[in-house]
């Protein structure tokens, strides 16, 4: 069964020789109330199976209500999305040696985000969907302004 981890970072680098992720100021929960860059590090750990078909992920962020948030593009206010999709071609799957098959494929990637356009003082989330189906979430706070 597919399953998936969030973490955020100040920034992160992936290594694509060996898998890993290398990190700067991982784990936190909250910034601001000026919001900086960050980078959602996604670890995955899915079947060799699951792997052998392509599969469409999305990473959304959504504000306290659930609801999208958006940010100007040239086609006008755009949720903040980020959407691919997961999966290995048939060379790596023939590849995988027996022992690589008994413990599942695990698979990472970075996604890096520009300041988006949040509130201080309120509370997000970025939600991971693997084929519409939740895998994951982690949940932040900007701080509120200070007061004068």
């Amino acid at each position: 069964m597919m399953q998936a981890f969030l973490l955020l970072c100040d920034s992160a680098q992936p290594d694509l020789a060996t898998g890993k992720i290398h990190m700067l100021g991982a784990g936190w929960s909250v910034t601001g109330p000026a919001v900086p860059p960050m980078t959602i590090a996604v670890f995955l750990r899915l079947s060799w199976d699951e792997a052998s078909s392509p599969h469409e992920f999305s990473l959304d962020l959504v504000d306290d209500d659930g609801k999208p948030v958006t940010a100007l593009s040239q086609e006008g206010d755009r949720p903040i999305q980020f959407s691919g999709n997961i999966g290995l071609d048939n060379a790596a799957q023939a590849a995988a040696d027996e022992n690589l098959r008994k413990i599942g494929l695990q698979s990472s990637f970075t996604v890096n985000v520009p300041p988006p356009p949040l509130n201080p003082g309120c509370h997000y989330k970025w939600i991971f969907t693997v084929d519409d189906r939740e895998l994951s979430s982690i949940p932040f706070s900007i701080r509120p302004l200070p007061e004068n």
